[in-house]
């Protein structure tokens, strides 16, 4: 509960207000099409599919440069991606990487949103809520990672038994 309330306290409850709203609406542009939704969550896009480059990158997983291009699959449309090479337990951080995004978004509305007047002001609550709804994994990543959990709690688990 702690970690709630300094996060609350760290913004305004109008900037809050404002990140919400602005949240809310990059949700909602997904019914204005899908060009639109790929465009207006393009920075949280770009961020998401940097996150998971920058830690395969870091884990020698040899990524390729995160494609930002939508295009149509069988579920539905998939506005960026990155792809790597890496055995199950590399892929846990990669997949997991977005989760990085929101401490950033919390930090940049902090710094920028207290000192900007309107039109920047605008701007900065749209980039922290597009990273702040960049920064939960997709189902993709949830997937990629699954594999992995049960050799990690196994690893985990021989040494709590070690080090008991």
């Amino acid at each position: 509960m702690d970690a709630f309330n300094q996060i609350f306290q760290l913004l305004s409850p109008l900037d809050a207000a404002c990140i919400l709203g602005a949240m809310l609406l990059i949700r909602l542009s997904r019914h204005a099409g899908m060009w639109v939704y790929a465009l207006v969550g393009l920075p949280g896009t770009f961020a998401h599919e940097l996150a998971h480059f920058i830690v395969a990158f870091v884990l020698r997983a040899r990524p390729s440069w995160p494609s930002l291009i939508p295009r149509r699959t069988e579920r539905g449309w998939l506005l960026g991606s990155v792809a790597f090479q890496a055995g199950y337990l590399r892929r846990l951080p990669i997949a997991m990487a977005p989760f990085a995004l929101a401490p950033l978004a919390l930090w940049l509305a902090k710094t920028l949103l207290h000192s900007s007047a309107w039109p920047a002001y605008a701007m900065y609550a749209w980039i922290v809520a597009a990273l702040l709804n960049a920064s939960f994994p997709s189902p993709a990543d949830f997937k990629l990672a699954w594999p992995a959990l049960p050799v990690l709690a196994s690893i985990g688990f021989g040494v709590w038994m070690v080090y008991r």
